[in-house]
C-alpha cells in the first residue's frame, strides 16, 4: 500500500474501548495528569504501553502537540511516509517529492588484519605510473629500447665477424703451403690453417668442419692454399685430388732397390720410408696377378715389381697410392706379349736342358714363372754395364741354370752384395756367409729379386741370346764385360788384367 492509499483510506476502523473513552475531550483532560504520573514512575505494563500510544494520539487530536517521528513507530508508517519533515508535509497536505530508492549496500566483509611486521618486510608498493625498478614507464621503455639495440648491434657485429672469416672477406691474396698428416685431428688442422693466416678463429672453423664432416674429405699431403679461400674452398682444396695439392715429379732410376726407392721418395717429400715399408709389408693391395707366390710381411717383399719410371706424386702422398701406382706401371709394362714370351722362353730352356742330359721330370720342375723371370731380370739389371750387353749376360745366367751339373753356382757378386747391404766390394770371407742370396754356396736361383729391373732387363730375361758363354768379367779399360766359354779362359782374362 503506497502513501496516498494510506492517507486516502476512509474506511472507519473499529474503535477499541480505550479509543472510545479517549474520544471524549473532557475525559482526556481529566486523566492526562494521572497517566503522565504513572509513566514517570516507570510502572508500566503491556497495557500501559498501549495506553501510552493512545494517550499520544489523544494529545495530537486535542491539539496539545504535533506528531513527531517518535509518535509513529509502526513500521508500515515509517516505510510509507519516511520520517521528520516529510512526515510533517504529509499531515499538512503538501505534495511529497518522488521517493528515491537508495540501494542497500551489503555489509563489507571484514578483511583480515595484515601483520605489521610482514608489512614492513614486504616490497614497497610502486607508485602509480612507475615501470621497471621504480623507473617511470617512459624512461623504462627507453631503457629497454637501448638494451635491445645494444644486444642487436652486438649480435650483428658477432655475425659479421663470423661471416667475414667463413667467407674470407677483406683478405689479401697470398699463397700458403700447408702439410696435413694422416694423424692430424681437426684441432691440428685448424691450428695449421690459423698459423698460415688462412683462418682467424679455429673454433669457428672446427664447428664448420664438424657440421660438414670435412675431416672425411681432407687428405694427407701438402697443399698450396690461398688466403682468399673461404671455408668451403679450403676444405675442397685439401681433398685427395685437389688441384691445390702440391705435386712433385720423381725419377726412379732402373736398378734401384726398394730400400733406395723408399729413401728417395722420402727425400722428395712424397712419403716417409717407414710408411712405405709398413704398407709394403702389411697394407691391403689390389689383386695383382704377378704377385702370386709373393709372401707378404717383409718390408722389401715387393722388390722387383715396383717399376722404375718417372712419376708425379703428391707431396705428402699416401703410401698405398704410391706403391699401387708403381705396381700398376709394372702391370702395364709387362704386356701380354711379354707374358706369352714366357712360354717361348721355357721351350728354349727345355731344349738346352735336354741337350745337357736332363729328363722330362727335371725339365718340368724347372719351368720359368713370371717371378723367376723377374729374379733373372734383377740380376741382369745389376750386372749389366751397358744395355747392349744385357741379352748376353742373360744368356750366361740361363746357360748355368740349364747345366747345373757342370755349373752349379751362379757366382754373381750383386746377389751377395744385396744380402750384405751397403758394401762396395767383396772379400773371400764374404763369399762364405750363410745367406740364401749367397750365389757362391747356394745352387740355382736366389729366392727373390735383388732390385727393380727396367724394361730392357725384363726383355733380356725373356729373350736371352743363344750363346755358349758361362763366364764374364768387367774390363776396366772398355767399361764392358768380357765373356768366355770356359773357366780357364776366364782365369786367363783376369790374369791379363793384373799384368
Amino acid at each position: 500500500m503506497d502513501e496516498k492509499d494510506i492517507l486516502n483510506d476512509n474506511t472507519p476502523a473499529e474503535p477499541t474501548p480505550g479509543e472510545e473513552l479517549l474520544a471524549q475531550p473532557e475525559v482526556v483532560t481529566e486523566i492526562l495528569p494521572d497517566l503522565a504520573a504513572i509513566s514517570a514512575a516507570g510502572l508500566k505494563t503491556p497495557a500501559d504501553a498501549e495506553m501510552d500510544r493512545l494517550l499520544a494520539d489523544a494529545r495530537i487530536q486535542s491539539g496539545m502537540e504535533y506528531p513527531t517521528t517518535e509518535s509513529f513507530r509502526d513500521e508500515a508508517y515509517r516505510e510509507a511516509f519516511g520520517e521528520g519533515e516529510e512526515l510533517q508535509r504529509v499531515f499538512s497536505g503538501e505534495e511529497l517529492p518522488p521517493v528515491q530508492e537508495t540501494p542497500v549496500e551489503a555489509p563489507e566483509a571484514e578483511l583480515p588484519q595484515a601483520d605489521p611486521v610482514a608489512m614492513r618486510k614486504g616490497r614497497p608498493r610502486r607508485k602509480k605510473g612507475d615501470g621497471l625498478l621504480g623507473i617511470p614507464h617512459l624512461l623504462a621503455t627507453l631503457v629497454w629500447l637501448a638494451v635491445i639495440v645494444a644486444i642487436g648491434v652486438s649480435l650483428g657485429r658477432v655475425a659479421w665477424i663470423c661471416a667475414s672469416d667463413v667467407l674470407a672477406f677483406g683478405r689479401t691474396e697470398k699463397l700458403v703451403s700447408v702439410r696435413i698428416e694422416d694423424t692430424d685431428t681437426l684441432d691440428d688442422i685448424a691450428l695449421k690453417l690459423q698459423e698460415g693466416g688462412l683462418i682467424k678463429y679455429p673454433e669457428l672453423w672446427k664447428l664448420y668442419a664438424t657440421l660438414t664432416s670435412a675431416r672425411e674429405d681432407i687428405s694427407s699431403g701438402t697443399f698450396t692454399l690461398n688466403t682468399i679461400y673461404d671455408y668451403n674452398a679450403l676444405v675442397d682444396s685439401m681433398t685427395y685430388y685437389s688441384s691445390s695439392r702440391e705435386v712433385v715429379s720423381v725419377m726412379i732410376p732402373e736398378g734401384y732397390s726398394c730400400e733406395q726407392m723408399f729413401a728417395l721418395l722420402e727425400e722428395k717429400g712424397v712419403c716417409t720410408a717407414a710408411e712405405l715399408e709398413e704398407y709394403a709389408a702389411n697394407g691391403e693391395l689390389d689383386d695383382y696377378w704377378f704377385l702370386e707366390g709373393v709372401e707378404r710381411g717383409d718390408k722389401y717383399c715387393l722388390e722387383g715389381y715396383l717399376f722404375p719410371d718417372t712419376y708425379d706424386f703428391y707431396v705428402g702422398d699416401d703410401a698405398e697410392r704410391v706403391l699401387e701406382k708403381m705396381l700398376d706401371d709394372f702391370d702395364y709394362r709387362f704386356s701380354e706379349d711379354m707374358v706369352a714370351a714366357i712360354d717361348t722362353l721355357n721351350e728354349f730352356l727345355s731344349a738346352k736342358m735336354r741337350s745337357n742330359g736332363y729328363g722330362e721330370d727335371y725339365i718340368a720342375e724347372h719351368q720359368m714363372t713370371v717371378r723367376e723371370v723377374v729374379i733373372v731380370a734383377s740380376l741382369v739389371e745389376k750386372e749389366t754395364a751397358a744395355n747392349e750387353e744385357s741379352f748376353t749376360i742373360s744368356s750366361v745366367i740361363y746357360n748355368r741354370l740349364t747345366n747345373q751339373a757342370q755349373w752349379p753356382y751362379l757366382n754373381i757378386d750383386a746377389a751377395l752384395l744385396y744380402a750384405l747391404g751397403h758394401k762396395e766390394s767383396l772379400t773371400t770371407e764374404d763369399t762364405q756367409i750363410d745367406s740364401p742370396y749367397n750365389t757362391y754356396t747356394n745352387a740355382g736361383l736366389i729366392p727373390g729379386p735383388i732390385t727393380n729391373p727396367g724394361l730392357n732387363s725384363l726383355k733380356a730375361a725373356l729373350q736371352p741370346e743363344d750363346t755358349g758363354y758361362y763366364c764374364y768379367a768387367l774390363n776396366p779399360e772398355t767399361g764392358r764385360h768380357h765373356f768366355t766359354k770356359t773357366y780357364a779362359e776366364h782365369l786367363e782374362f783376369l790374369a791379363s788384367l793384373e799384368g
